[in-house]
């Protein structure tokens, strides 16, 4: 009897270490998987921020090529009709606050050059050349610069050039065909 109580308790003891020794394996084992977890979220968050990041970029991108185009074609799109007129409204990327209309046929007017110090150069440099329209590879000019160089068909405006704020990334413009280029103004809504 003696023997097998002595057996016994040293099993007790045997099992109490090695239920020690695995709450201790357990622990280690809770911490690895949490390290783990820790590092493949910090990737995760990372390249996501990166690839939001990459998206937006792009999308921004693609908004402002739909404006350009779309702004292209509704200007060449009425210039033929004669008397035509349209109210057309335009989306670009937020980012702009102004959009200037150059005549470069017109004669240079130096007021512009208080809006956009771009767009007056180049529309001095087509005046002093003599060939306006076809000597300039722009006629439209964005603040902040747009990422490619702008031209639309052939327009006509009052003072030789417009210039409007950009509210919100929206801006509004009154197109009329003149037969020959299409006449711009600022859009008036009653």
């Amino acid at each position: 009897m003696g023997l097998l109580k002595l057996n016994l308790i040293s099993k007790k003891i045997n099992f109490k270490k090695s239920n020690k020794l695995n709450k201790k394996a357990m622990g280690i084992q809770q911490v690895f998987v949490f390290m783990v977890t820790a590092i493949t979220f910090a990737f995760i968050m990372i390249f996501g921020y990166s690839a939001i990041g990459d998206f937006l970029e792009k999308g921004e991108a693609v908004e402002f090529y739909q404006f350009k185009s779309e702004i292209e074609n509704s200007i060449k799109r009425i210039y033929s009709e004669y008397g035509s007129v349209r109210q057309e409204d335009y989306q670009l990327p937020r980012e702009y606050s102004q959009i200037c209309f150059v005549d470069l046929d017109s004669e240079y007017n130096e007021e512009l050059c208080n809006y956009d110090a771009i767009a007056c150069d180049v529309w001095e440099t087509a005046s002093y050349s003599g060939d306006g329209y076809d000597s300039a590879d722009e006629n439209v000019f964005l603040k902040p610069s747009a990422p490619v160089a702008m031209k639309v068909y052939k327009v006509s405006i009052d003072e030789g050039f417009i210039c409007m704020n950009i509210n919100s990334g929206s801006f509004s413009l009154r197109l009329e065909g003149l037969g020959s280029r299409t006449k711009l103004s600022e859009a008036v809504y009653e």
